[in-house]
Formats: structure tokens, sequence, C-alpha cells
């Protein structure tokens, strides 16, 4: 059985007094009397037991009790508010939803779509959380995750969405000024760009073809693709970078396509959220649009 807790009105009070430690003050920033502020404070004191402020001539001192309450009360009180704006958002079939996503991912494939998730779903609402690694559920308030890797989430479900298909490609101004590689041994012998978290990509990728690597401190590191993405624009180098980042500007001839497109693992992208938040309006919302975007694509690209 619950407590009969205070009134949330009491609670508001409360904060604002901590924080001016006056209650003429708070009133005023709350656009109430000094008698009811004083009511509310009193309210709350007889429901602890305890003084949450002395009274003295220089103004109010906040007591032990009151201290505690201040350190745990705003996130409490910031997290039911989310809740009812997520629960009033639900109402139009949209929700809220905050969503773990790394930053290439981002910025050249989810940004670029968002008009048309909020043409389909005007009532969602989605706070875009950058993240470096894995996802963090616990205690961040993050509801689901895009990632790349393999199956194996404790405790969450995932939806599969695309492999990843790597593609070399460099500038037009880089050919202009070292040549085009007349085989893929030839790459060897360029300025390679490579992406630290994947530093094997291109290791990989040349094992693969049956050509020995050159040694990766012969090229040029980045910590993000896009990163990498602009430092081939730049012609900086020739980088071996998934094909969804690269395609807009292979199509505008920013970039060249150096040989075709191919897949490396059986890594893949993914959406991933806890068990327990499935049932959260905003991750219905998202998922769903996700999973349909994706399969237009793909169903696009086999046309």
């Amino acid at each position: 059985m619950r407590l009969n807790l205070p009134s949330l009105s009491a609670l508001h009070a409360f904060e604002m007094v901590y924080k001016l430690q006056n209650i003429s003050a708070a009133a005023n920033a709350l656009a109430l009397t000094q008698s009811a502020v004083s009511k509310k404070i009193l309210a709350l004191e007889a429901y602890f037991e305890q003084p949450l402020f002395e009274r003295q001539a220089s103004g109010l001192v906040p007591t032990a009790a009151a201290e505690l309450l201040w350190t745990r009360l705003p996130p409490c009180l910031d997290e039911l508010e989310g809740v009812m704006q997520e629960v009033l958002a639900s109402r139009d079939g949209g929700g809220v939803l905050n969503l773990a996503v790394f930053p290439t991912f981002a910025t050249k494939w989810l940004v670029p779509r968002l008009p048309l998730l909020y043409e389909a779903h005007p009532g969602l609402t989605l706070n875009l959380k950058i993240q470096l690694s894995r996802v963090d559920f616990g205690g961040t308030g993050i509801d689901a995750g895009i990632v790349f890797g393999r199956p194996g989430w404790p405790q969450c479900e995932h939806h599969r969405l695309s492999s990843e298909t790597l593609v070399p490609v460099c500038s037009p101004g880089f050919i202009e000024r070292h040549g085009r590689p007349a085989d893929m041994a030839g790459l060897t012998a360029y300025t390679l760009l490579h992406q630290t978290s994947r530093s094997d990509s291109w290791p990989n990728w040349f094992d693969a073809h049956g050509i020995v690597a050159p040694p990766k401190e012969q090229g040029l590191h980045f910590e993000l693709f896009s990163m990498a993405v602009e430092a081939a624009k730049a012609g900086l180098g020739i980088g071996l970078l998934p094909a969804m980042f690269v395609a807009d500007e292979i199509k505008r001839q920013a970039l060249v396509e150096l040989f075709p497109p191919e897949q490396q693992s059986d890594s893949a992208y993914y959406l991933i959220y806890p068990k327990r938040k499935a049932g959260l309006p905003g991750v219905i919302t998202f998922k769903r649009w996700l999973l349909d975007q994706h399969e237009r694509e793909r169903a696009n690209a086999a046309d």
C-alpha cells in the first residue's frame, strides 16, 4: 500500500523556498500569496514530522531534512513531468522517445529522413542522444538505441535494420593528383583513411582479396566515420566507408566509388530497447516507422 504523499503544489513550493530561502520571494515567483506558501511548507513539515527550515533573522536556513529532500526531489519531479508529457503525447498516437544513436548514423541517415517521420507521426517527440560506444539504459533516460553489432543485448529486444556494405571512395581531385588505382592491390600504394572504432576494416578488406595490407601507421586515423567522409571529400586519401553514409556524396560526384561495395561481416545495424520499454508509445511508433522505412529503401534499391 502506497503512502499518502504530499501534494505536488507543496513540493513545488518547497523547491522555490529552498532556492530563494525566503517565503516572500518564493510567493512572488509562484504567483501565490505569502500565506499560501507558508501553509504549504507547514503542511510538509507536519507530514515529515520535523522542521524543514530554521526561521532566523537573516532568513530561512534549511535543516538536514530539507537538504536530503532537495537532493532527491528535483530528479523525481523531472521524471514525473516527463511521464506526464509522454502520456499526453500518446493521445495523438505519438509519444516521446529518447533515442541513442552514433553521430554519423544520425547526420547521414536519420536526420535527413526526419521530415518523413514527422509527416507520418506529427505527435511524436524524438530526442536524439549521441552515443559513441554501447548504449547504457541504466538510469540515463534512454528508451532505445540504434547500434552496430551482433545480437546479444541482455534484457533487450532487437530488430535488424540493415547489413553494412563498405566501399572504397576518394574525391575526384585526389584521382587527378595521384591517379586512379589500376586494381585492388594498387590501393596499398595510396594514403588510406581509417576509422578508429573499426581499425580492422582495411586489413580485413585486403585479406578477403588475398592482398597484404600496408601498415596502419601509414594512413590517417579518425574517431568518427563523419570525419573520415569529410577527409575523403577533402582529398586526404582513400576511405573504406559504409555505402549508406556516402551514397549522397557518390550521387553528387563529391566522391568516386573505386570498387563495388562489399559486405564485410555478419554484424548489422539494429534497433534495440529494454523489454520493459517495449510498450511505450514512442518506441512502438518509431519502431514501426523505422522498419517500414528500411524495407521501402531495400525494395527501391532492388528495383
